[in-house]
């Protein structure tokens, strides 16, 4: 069997102005692999997205955004569960409104086990770093959950702003 990652290819998208409505958490990595906080919070936000009543389609989004600088061993990042709106009015009780500008993307799909979604984010890091044209724009990244199957498989979209490096 061919590994996941083999099977991914970047591509570059560009992405209108969007907004996010959704539900948040700050943590460290090495904490959110011990005590798993993203999944139980992406189960309320699910369980609660019928709340969110100007939704642009009903795929949820996971953002991770990092502060500058960011050190994963000593610095908490923000994930965001959330789904597209058309605009920010009506906000529920404990869900914040985001707002994130047009940009370029490299994209990747995924197509694997929930657990083993790295894959999709070395395949992506990796190719930034390798990259002539391109480095990254901001310190987030979208995760567009696009469903599952009766086997388990994951499919989603992970992408990061990126920009053209200037020669």
């Amino acid at each position: 069997m061919i590994e996941e990652r083999e099977t991914m290819e970047a591509r570059i998208i560009e992405k209108q102005a969007f907004n996010v409505v959704g539900m948040t958490l700050e943590t460290l990595l090495r904490d959110e692999r011990e005590q798993r906080n993203i999944p139980k919070l992406f189960e309320t936000f699910e369980q609660r997205i019928t709340e969110v009543k100007n939704r642009k389609n009903d795929h949820s989004i996971g953002i991770f955004i990092d502060p500058p600088n960011y050190n994963h061993e000593t610095d908490k990042f923000r994930w965001i569960a959330g789904v597209e709106v058309l605009n920010g009015n009506d906000i529920p009780d404990g869900m914040e409104l985001y707002t994130f500008p047009a940009n370029a993307y490299v994209c990747t799909t995924y197509k694997g086990p929930s657990d083993a979604t790295y894959r999709a984010y070395d395949f992506l890091y990796k190719w930034v770093n390798e990259s002539e044209d391109y480095e990254l724009a901001d310190t987030y990244g979208i995760e567009q959950y696009l469903g599952s199957d009766e086997a388990g498989t994951q499919f989603m979209d992970l992408m990061f702003p990126v920009k053209i490096i200037k020669g």
